[in-house]
């Protein structure tokens, strides 16, 4: 049975020292005082970093209408903690494209960070935790990097992003907007979509 992926975010928001809890079969850190608040409908945020209820992230999944294990693009504006990101990643699998554009510098590193874990115990639950001799290491390495998502944070304004450089030029497959958008601002994005392209915003 696979881990509740919201208990282990709540791990990366606060900065109490963990306890260690199980949930579903999975041992999962999770920092004191927050054991209740592992499994509510509700969203959390300390200072900049900012985690929307699961429900959020459910229904954003179902209106992105993602393929699995397709070469799609996305683009999240206002990526925050990068678990949408992930989420998006892991379900269009390692020939896909993720960017994720975040305003807070503060937030870019949490979500770098935390994304950096995320590969960790992609690669811990593959190698099943046990220490091998470089060489080997080494080429589980490449493997499980070649058949990993393709994750980005950049820090900057999703609304400065030009349609006419870079990925941009062809246009994302999918594009979520979780940071406030002003209505006037919405066409600078739906120009980054892609022809048959889904763009969701709150």
């Amino acid at each position: 049975m696979a881990c509740d992926t919201f208990t282990i975010m709540i791990m990366h928001i606060n900065g109490r020292a963990p306890t260690n809890i199980p949930v579903d079969g999975c041992s999962v850190n999770l920092f004191q005082g927050n054991e209740d608040m592992a499994h509510l409908d509700q969203p959390l945020k300390e200072g900049n970093v900012h985690i929307s209820a699961p429900h959020i992230y459910g229904s954003a999944l179902e209106a992105l209408e993602l393929i699995p294990n397709s070469p799609l693009s996305f683009l999240n504006v206002g990526s925050g903690t990068g678990y949408l990101s992930c989420i998006v990643a892991e379900v269009l699998g390692p020939r896909s494209l993720n960017y994720g554009v975040e305003v807070h510098e503060d937030v870019v590193e949490h979500s770098r960070a935390s994304i950096e874990k995320w590969k960790n115990a992609r690669e811990k639950q593959i190698t099943g935790g046990k220490r091998l001799s470089p060489t080997s290491a080494q080429a589980i390495k490449r493997a499980i990097n070649d058949a990993a998502p393709h994750i980005e944070i950049i820090h900057g304004n999703g609304l400065q992003i030009s349609a006419s450089s870079g990925e941009s030029v062809v246009g994302f497959d999918r594009i979520y907007i979780g940071a406030a958008v002003e209505r006037e601002n919405l066409p600078k994005i739906t120009k980054l979509l892609s022809p048959g392209g889904v763009l969701v915003g709150p």
